[in-house]
């Protein structure tokens, strides 16, 4: 009974493994970490796998916001970074 369980806990995590090592590729993530998450933490690994953004989307996404005119406010940071860097040059620095 319990080789049983055993058996079923350790193919269940590989599969997991297997199958998030997939998603996480599909995603342009890592599949070399994602299969190590997957074989480690089983089905709670692949759940989080399924949860990943996808690079691929957004890069298309920001692409498309960008050929229609958008323009971000801020380079990067937003707006706690650029009132920090203001103070400074403010102060001489």
């Amino acid at each position: 009974m319990e080789a049983k369980l055993l058996v079923m806990v350790v193919v269940a995590h590989v599969a997991s493994a297997f199958f998030s090592k997939t998603i996480a590729g599909q995603k342009a993530r890592s599949s070399k970490n994602w299969f190590w998450a997957g074989l480690i933490f089983g089905p709670l690994g692949l759940i989080a796998a399924v949860g990943l953004a996808d690079r691929h989307q957004i890069v298309y996404l920001r692409h498309l916001a960008e050929t229609q005119g958008y323009q971000p406010r801020h380079k990067c940071g937003g707006k706690a970074k650029q009132e920090s860097e203001s103070a400074i040059n403010a102060l001489g620095r």
